[in-house]
Order: C-alpha cells, then structure tokens, then sequence
C-alpha cells in the first residue's frame, strides 16, 4: 500500500508516517529461516551482599525502571538506566531495557535535532583525579523573597565528582574562597597533591568573584593555577556548565519558597548525583564510585587522538558493589 501511494507522488516518510512503519520494518525481506529466540519473562538479579542468585519477573524489572526514572535526579536515558541496574546487580543488556521500556512505554522521546555546527574548542584532558578543577555559578528563583540564589559548584573534571557547593543570595569572593578552603583541606592536601608539586588547574569563567584580587591572591598563595575561559565561550568550562544543565533538569518542577528549602532539596541532587546517579562521562558509573574504581585500578584508560580518552571497566558491572571500600568517595552532606 506505501509503494501505491509513492508511486502517486506521495513522499516514503510521509506513508511510513500515517502508516507507524519504521524504515526497517518497510524494507524488511523475509529470508524463510527460523525466526529468532522468544524474548525472555524473567531477570537474573544477585543480591550484592549475599551474592545468592534470584529470577523475577520482567514486571518487577519495569517497577525498578519506573522507580529509577521517577527520581529526577537520575538520568532518563535507557542506556544510563541500563549500568544502573546491572550495578545494583541484574543481569541485562541495553536491548532488553530498551523493549521493556518501550512496551510499556516508558522512553523519553527523541530530541530534535537543530542543524547547528557546534564550535570546536580546547578539550579538557586531565591526567587523573583532581587535576583539572572547574567550577561555575548557577542561579535558581526562590518565591519568598522574588530574586535569585547563587549556586556555586566546584567539579572535578576527571571524574565527575562535585567536590563542594555552596549556595546564597549573594556569592561573593569570601565565600568563593571558603569553598576552596574546603576542597584544598579535604581533597587537594588530603591526597598530597600540594607537596607532589604537581600543577593543579582550576577553571572558571570571568564573574567578577573569580576575578577579584582576594580569589586571585588565594590561589596564588596555594599554588593552584587560575585560568579564565574567553568572553562568551562556555563550552571552554564544559564539565561544569553540562552538570548544571543536568542540575537544572532535576529542578524543573519545583518551586522553591526560601532558601533553606532550596537548599534541602541541593543536598538530596548532589548526595544522588555523586553517589547513585549513572553519568555518560564516566561509563555509566556514579562519580564517587568511578573514582574509587580508578584508584583501585579497575578502570583502564585509553588515549585516543586528539587528546580523547576513552575508560575500560576491568570488573563486570554487577560485581561494583561487592568490591570492599568502594563507598570510599560515597559523598556526604557538609552542613555549616
């Protein structure tokens, strides 16, 4: 029936269309073999702490599908919800998390792409952990007061991790510094990095609380390498500016009345971003626990060109959480 309407002037996508076809399935031929395997009823999951063996049924699957994606500060992509569960210990591949969510249609539907050129730009590439340190400002409404609040974030570019965040209704350079006081007595000597001598880089854009003498100074005195991205380029503070975009999505739907509110709400998105949430960056593993695996040495890096790597787990994704230690970088709440 398409083919009779194409050849009365009428386009392929147009019939395939009205018709719900998919281009697969319009040049689909028959080859007269065996059609392929069933699709599987049930799920393989291992309790991580026992490591005991138990078969459930697809349904039941569907219902920890539907649990992760109704928690908004988890990713909705399929493959991203696919890592998820097979470190919290079932065995199943993307397809079949792609079949399950689309016959009950749970799949997030496909972004529309613009047509735009995307610019190309100098490409972070740290060497390891705490290397390469970006940080950005974000602000969010808060009803009771009508005006913003300043969310400050400072993220680790190798693994993902937000180190610290602080957030108010001003952001200025004294509490800019604090942050780092933190991060640097926590992360930075913690690991020793200071007395390695190795060059630590932050990055940030040119807000006026980066650019003041007192943060400039600051940096100066710790030895940490300021650098400033150029006017009107974000991509350049590329890490950071795509983790407040994720930030932003999990805040769409609220509505925030006052700041401690607001910041109730930063605690649980950064202690799930950090500890829970699969993140594309990292091979679909949380940040805090992508960290831990790479001092472990269960992460293999592979340089590629232009100055891209690409990660290699060493260990199956379902034995993550059975590795002693790995809650090491598990993120906690700092209250003040």
């Amino acid at each position: 029936m398409i083919r009779i309407y194409m050849g009365q002037g009428l386009k392929r996508d147009d019939c395939l269309r009205i018709t719900g076809l998919t281009k697969h399935q319009f040049y689909y031929i028959e080859k007269g073999t065996k059609p392929g395997r069933m699709p599987s009823k049930t799920t393989q999951w291992r309790d991580p702490s026992t490591l005991i063996n138990y078969e459930f049924e697809n349904r039941d699957v569907v219902q920890k599908i539907v649990e992760i994606k109704l928690n908004p500060d988890h990713t909705n992509w399929y493959r991203m919800i696919t890592v998820t569960l097979q470190i919290l210990g079932y065995y199943i591949n993307h397809k079949k998390v792609y079949r399950l969510m689309q016959e009950y249609v749970l799949l997030e539907l496909a972004r529309k792409r613009t047509g735009r050129d995307f610019v190309k730009y100098r490409r972070v590439a740290p060497e390891g952990p705490l290397r390469i340190i970006e940080m950005d400002i974000k602000y969010v409404w808060v009803y009771e007061v009508r005006k913003y609040a300043y969310i400050l974030t400072v993220i680790d570019t190798f693994t993902r991790y937000v180190l610290h965040w602080a957030v108010g209704y001003t952001m200025k350079s004294e509490q800019v510094k604090g942050v780092w006081e933190y991060v640097i007595a926590h992360y930075l000597q913690a690991a020793g990095l200071l007395e390695k001598e190795l060059e630590i880089e932050v990055r940030n854009d040119n807000g006026k609380q980066f650019n003041s003498n007192l943060v400039i100074d600051f940096f100066k005195e710790n030895k940490l390498h300021q650098v400033f991205t150029h006017p009107y380029t974000p991509e350049e503070n590329g890490h950071v500016e795509s983790f407040h975009a994720i930030l932003g999505k999990a805040l769409k739907t609220d509505k925030f009345t006052s700041l401690p509110m607001l910041e109730r709400r930063l605690e649980r998105f950064y202690t799930c971003y950090n500890n829970d949430r699969s993140h594309s960056g990292t091979i679909g593993i949380a940040p805090a626990k992508f960290w831990t695996l790479y001092e472990f040495n269960k992460i293999e890096v592979v340089s590629l060109e232009k100055r891209k790597v690409k990660f290699k787990l060493k260990v199956a994704y379902q034995d993550i959480l059975t590795i002693p230690g790995i809650d090491k970088y598990d993120y906690r709440v700092v209250r003040a």
